[in-house]
């Protein structure tokens, strides 16, 4: 379609090319008397291109085989749109199933933080007994 266009438009600059030649080649033969052989073939005007419309059958032949085109186009995009639409699906399912494991995971490591500090209070507190109960035993034996 595109090939067809372009070739007209061709043809119609060359048709005004080779007419508009002929009109600057033919006034300067009209202004002098004595024409050279030469200058006789040059503004002798050239057939135009004739153009021919194309028919029905062609561009129906022509409709009919962008037709197939892009039927088989739109079936290769229909297939290409599912898959994406299952792996769009998957990968959902997979996000929700790791936001899960994130959140468990969090819960567990604050569930583990309170646990450590809980026995570091633990220890602590009996490193503190010890001491104390050390520095009474020095302080009543005096």
């Amino acid at each position: 379609m595109i090939v067809q266009h372009t070739q007209k438009i061709a043809a119609v600059i060359a048709m005004f090319f080779v007419l508009h030649a002929g009109q600057t080649l033919a006034a300067p033969s009209q202004t002098t008397t004595a024409t050279t052989p030469a200058a006789k073939s040059l503004t002798s005007k050239p057939e135009p291109a004739v153009i021919k419309p194309p028919t029905l059958e062609t561009q129906f032949a022509n409709l009919s085989r962008i037709s197939k085109t892009q039927s088989t186009r739109l079936d290769q995009l229909e297939i290409a749109n599912r898959d994406a639409l299952t792996r769009n699906q998957t990968l959902q399912l997979e996000n929700d199933n790791l936001s899960v494991q994130v959140k468990a995971l969090q819960s567990d490591r604050s569930a583990q933080m309170f646990i450590y500090g809980a026995v570091a209070i633990l220890v602590g507190a009996i490193i503190g007994y010890i001491i104390a109960s050390q520095f009474f035993r020095n302080t009543r034996r005096w």
